[in-house]
C-alpha cells in the first residue's frame, strides 16, 4: 500500500496590490482610455476642413492681438507656434493619429502589466512616456513646438514614472 504525503505548496502568496499603485493605474487607464478614444474618433472624423482651419486661425490671431495689446509678446510667440503646430498636425492628420493610437496602446499595455505586478510593465511605461513626448517631432518642425508644452509633458510624465517607481518593490 502506498502512503501519500501531503504536498506542501512552496509558492508564496503575493501580497495584495498596493492601493497607491491601484490609484495610479486607474488614473492612467482613464487618461489613456480617453486619449485612445479621442484618437479613434480622430481617425473617423478626419482632418479639419478649410473652414474650420480658417476659423481657428482667426481665434489664434484674435488671442495674439489681445496679448500684444497688453505687452505679452512672449505669449504671442507661443500662440504663433501653437498655430503652426496645429497646421502641421492637421496636414499630417492620419499619420499623427495612428502614431498617437500606437503610443497610447503601448502605455495601456504597460499599465496592465504593472496592474498585474509585472516589472516589465514599468519599463514599457517609460518607453510610452518618452514616445508620447517625442512623437510630435515626427510631424512638426521643432521650431513650431512650444517649449512650455514639452516641459509640462516632461514634468507630468516624470512625475508618473517616479510615482510608479515607488511600487517597484511589489512588482516582480
Amino acid at each position: 500500500m502506498e502512503t501519500f504525503e501531503p504536498v506542501i505548496d512552496t509558492r508564496q502568496e503575493k501580497e495584495p496590490r498596493p492601493s497607491f499603485l491601484t490609484v495610479l493605474c486607474i488614473l492612467s487607464f482613464i487618461s489613456l482610455g480617453l486619449s485612445l478614444l479621442s484618437g479613434f474618433m480622430g481617425l473617423i472624423s478626419g482632418p479639419m476642413g478649410e473652414e474650420m482651419v480658417l476659423e481657428q486661425k482667426m481665434e489664434w490671431a484674435k488671442m495674439a492681438d489681445e496679448l500684444r495689446s497688453v505687452g505679452a509678446d512672449g505669449f504671442v510667440r507661443i500662440i504663433d507656434q501653437f498655430s503652426r503646430m496645429i497646421d502641421s498636425l492637421n496636414a499630417n492628420h492620419y499619420g499623427n493619429t495612428i502614431v498617437t493610437i500606437f503610443v497610447r496602446l503601448i502605455g495601456i499595455v504597460g499599465v496592465i502589466l504593472m496592474w498585474k505586478g509585472r516589472k516589465n510593465g514599468f519599463h514599457l511605461y517609460i518607453v510610452y512616456s518618452i514616445l508620447a513626448i517625442i512623437q510630435l517631432y515626427f510631424f512638426v518642425s521643432p521650431a513650431d513646438i512650444p517649449t512650455v508644452m514639452i516641459v509640462v509633458n516632461l514634468v507630468i510624465s516624470g512625475l508618473f514614472v517616479f510615482l510608479y517607481s515607488r511600487n517597484l518593490k511589489w512588482m516582480s
